[in-house]
């Protein structure tokens, strides 16, 4: 059995990283190549994931362009790995083309707990809900004034729908500095915001291969 990690440019350099259980190894595709490794003994779900991903944040260390594949995409062996894979090669080239210099950073904005209040009566219910309407526009005018800056300084962005205003941005490195400046900008400009970054991350919200 055959775990597939992530693809990248054939003959870029592979870290020297231990996967799940087993070193790695690229498979070329043409210019296209699979990091994989075999699988050995029982699947452990938990402990597989992070060793998973440690291999992707390796290859995106040492190479230009990495395309994180979903955890537990695994194939019979090469022949049945090679099915998979040839006929996607265009799709592989372009993606990895999106990437090629990028990092990914996460980013959201918690919203802050209201203070408790005396439970609404059936009289002033309407009134409470207004008041609480009128508090998710006021938040979501200062999510889009958050993201609005980000979304200038990166390749693309990927805003998933909810509470927190969570958003993955896909950002040259030659960005990166401007990237930080913004976001920097806006929490000095909104102190009572609570904003969380993480990465440089691999591509994966942006360009996971599937």
């Amino acid at each position: 059995m055959i775990h597939l990690y992530a693809f990248m440019d054939a003959g870029a350099p592979l870290p020297a990283v231990t996967g799940i259980g087993s070193e790695i190894a690229a498979v070329p595709f043409e210019d296209v190549a699979a990091v994989v490794g075999p699988l050995q003994g029982p699947a452990m779900e938990r402990d597989d994931a992070i060793a998973h991903g440690l291999v992707v944040e390796a290859l995106r260390e040492v190479a230009d362009a990495v395309l994180p594949v979903r955890f537990g995409e695994r194939f019979a062996d090469r022949a049945a790995l090679a099915d998979a894979v040839t006929g996607r090669l265009d799709t592989l080239r372009e993606r990895l083309a999106r990437v090629r210099g990028c990092v990914e950073f996460g980013v959201r904005m918690v919203a802050e707990r209201e203070p408790a209040k005396q439970q609404p009566t059936a009289h002033d219910g309407s009134a409470y809900m207004r008041e609480r309407l009128a508090s998710l526009a006021r938040v979501n005018v200062v999510a889009a004034e958050l993201h609005r800056p980000l979304t200038r300084c990166a390749r693309a962005s990927v805003v998933t729908p909810g509470a927190d205003h969570a958003a993955a941005y896909l950002v040259r490195n030659e960005e990166r500095a401007a990237f930080e400046r913004a976001l920097a900008g806006f929490v000095s400009a909104h102190p009572a915001a609570t904003v969380l970054c993480t990465g440089p991350w691999a591509p994966y919200s942006v360009a996971e291969a599937t």
